[in-house]
């Protein structure tokens, strides 16, 4: 059928629901095919409805786009079809049209509360008053998970916002509900009033630690050092294949250029897992996201100064910001291009299945099912499922990513959210001057935020947001630790903070201290030279920057504490070690002698004693 009569028939289902008349075989979801014609999903009266792709993000599970009623208890089961079925054609007045995700979310939460009921002998929504509300709001908070752990304020906002999304969708069915709490809401019973859900997750989801993001980076790297190596092996393999030749000759061939068949089929997976972490850490990008990238997503632009800036462009899901750009560094447009190569065979076996099914039936729904996946960079072969190809799911890739951090020997279990979190802190680290290994991954990443987003309308702007918490995060614990009556602090600029914790006695209480930290946070200009920290709002200074490295300790905008110390004495030695060379010249001479100087009034202003110095200098 065309559109029009798709949109019509489940127009009638919709009114049908309300009525209370709703026909068995009335449409509730379907697909669009390639010539634009529409192919039924599901009807009413099945038992399993079956959500469409478009209402999903790449990487998401089959089995997770199906409702099944035959897991709702009889008493329930139409009433929760009529519910659903308004939800996924209408929607909730006000709210924006539910996802798959949350369609599937609602449906799971309702039918564990529909259970519960059932099991109280409860046999109707409008038997539902407020006290049964509250018993079920405390059995549920009795509840333990997988770990043996009360459920968290987040699941428990999840199940008890079901009730009340079902409360809002009874209303229009021949069973409604009256609110199960009406002087109490989802989000305070959970314990979550005021609380941002992206917050809490952001809050829960753990840093990745250098003593396992460095290593499993570097490893990455290498991986991709052999991806030349891997690939042309592979293509000798299918080289050999196509001549006719039998295993008995493939096997004792690799073997005799140290290869197994095993062996090469682990180096290809390790291979698309190197690429996927290098992506993920040098993109910040969902996992989800990383799942929907494609063909030619790579994307290299030049500013005026002739820089090159590279860009990668996929989808945002989360936000529904539809196609998206990432500002990511050279290694991951390598990346890229290494991971397009390697899923080349496999793109190939999806154009010749669309290729046989149009041949067999132009109007076949799997040809746009097909199609979803055929230019995705990272596609998995199910063998459990008669070797379907399909995009890798986010639980794959996450179990990829556990996989390869094995092989690196390290002991860590990612979660898919951390090289989000993780990419947020260290690109905010970048602009205080700590790079860590990454340093030359994140250079652009010490620009100010808003010209970054100037130069393209397309940027995920959420991740912006998550490093500019993070930074500001970085900066309110720097601040609190100057503000401690102990800190130990040097430069130009270290009087009047010194002044300011001398004025503020209250600041004495760590709770105090911190609070006035977050309060004077954003009214502090601060930035890292290398060597100390710059309270200047403006440009122009090259502080701690190439051979003037000195140069802070005498400028009246700089702040010196603990954490520079290191720096400072190695610039000494440095220095020191100078002092002997009798081929600079006067000029030399007198520029060694003045930064000793600085180094050593640097020291001295952190604690440092004649004795300390003469032991450095030995």
């Amino acid at each position: 059928m065309n559109e029009a009569e798709f949109r019509a028939e489940q127009f009638k289902a919709l009114h049908a629901a309300h009525a209370g008349t709703i026909d068995p075989n009335a449409i509730i979801t379907g697909m669009r095919l390639e010539d634009g014609s529409y192919h039924v999903l599901s009807r009413f009266g099945d038992d399993v409805w079956t959500l469409p792709d478009s209402l999903f993000p790449a990487g998401k599970r089959d089995h997770f786009k199906k409702l099944n009623f035959l897991n709702v208890p009889v008493p329930f089961r139409e009433i929760l079809r009529a519910c659903t079925a308004h939800y996924i054609l209408s929607g909730i007045e006000g709210r924006s049209r539910p996802k798959g995700g949350t369609i599937c979310l609602f449906f799971m939460n309702t039918t564990s509360f529909l259970t519960w009921l059932h099991d109280q002998r409860i046999a109707s929504l409008s038997d539902v008053s407020p006290l049964i509300g509250h018993q079920y709001v405390e059995f549920c908070k009795g509840l333990k998970g997988r770990k043996g752990r009360p459920l968290s304020g987040a699941t428990l906002s999840s199940r008890f916002g079901a009730v009340e999304t079902l409360h809002i969708l009874s209303q229009k069915s021949g069973d409604s509900m009256r609110h199960p709490w009406p002087e109490s809401s989802a989000s305070h019973l959970s314990g979550v009033t005021g609380q941002a859900s992206s917050r809490l997750q952001e809050a829960r989801t753990e840093i990745i630690p250098d003593d396992i993001l460095g290593p499993l980076f570097q490893s990455a790297v290498e991986w991709l050092d052999k991806a030349d190596e891997i690939i042309n092996l592979r293509t000798q393999v299918e080289g050999w294949k196509s001549e006719g030749k039998s295993w008995v000759f493939i096997g004792p061939s690799l073997k005799k250029i140290g290869w197994t068949l095993g062996g090469m089929r682990t180096a290809e997976q390790h291979l698309q897992t190197a690429c996927m972490c290098i992506i993920l850490i040098t993109s910040g990008i969902r996992v989800s996201e990383l799942c929907s990238l494609e063909n030619e997503c790579a994307v290299k632009t030049l500013d005026e100064q002739g820089d090159p800036f590279h860009w990668m462009r996929g989808t945002s899901y989360k936000t529904g910001a539809g196609t998206c750009e990432w500002l990511v560094a050279e290694i991951t447009h390598r990346a890229l291009a290494v991971a397009e190569r390697l899923v080349h065979p496999l793109q190939a076996r999806l154009e010749q299945s669309i290729f046989d099914l149009q041949t067999d039936n132009p109007e076949h729904p799997d040809i746009v099912r097909v199609r979803w996946h055929s230019h995705r960079l990272f596609l998995a072969v199910s063998t459990n499922k008669g070797n379907r190809i399909r995009t890798h799911s986010s639980h794959s890739i996450t179990k990829r990513l556990n996989m390869f951090a094995a092989q690196c020997g390290l002991d860590w279990r990612f979660a898919s959210h951390q090289f989000r979190r993780t990419f947020a802190v260290y690109a905010a680290h970048s602009a205080f001057g700590d790079l860590r290994y990454l340093r030359d991954h994140f250079k652009h990443w010490s620009l100010d935020m808003t010209t970054l987003y100037a130069m393209s309308r397309l940027q995920d702007a959420e991740l912006y947001d998550s490093v500019g918490l993070a930074a500001l995060s970085i900066k309110t614990d720097l601040l609190e630790h100057w503000l401690e009556p102990d800190a130990i602090l040097t430069g130009g600029a270290a009087d009047p903070i010194r002044a300011f914790r001398t004025k503020n006695e209250a600041l004495v209480t760590k709770g105090d201290r911190a609070e006035m930290a977050k309060t004077i946070s954003p009214l502090v200009h601060l930035r890292a030279t290398g060597v100390a920290w710059c309270t200047a709002d403006t440009g122009g200074c090259n502080g701690g920057q190439a051979v003037e490295k000195t140069r802070c300790a005498d400028c009246g905008n700089a702040v010196i504490d603990d954490s520079r110390k290191s720096v400072w004495q190695d610039i000494y030695i440095q220095q020191i070690e100078m002092r002997d060379l009798i081929d600079i010249g006067p000029g030399g001479t007198e520029r060694v002698e003045r930064d000793i100087k600085r180094c050593e009034s640097v020291l001295k202003g952190l604690g440092a004693t004649e004795e300390d110095l003469a032991d450095v200098a030995t």
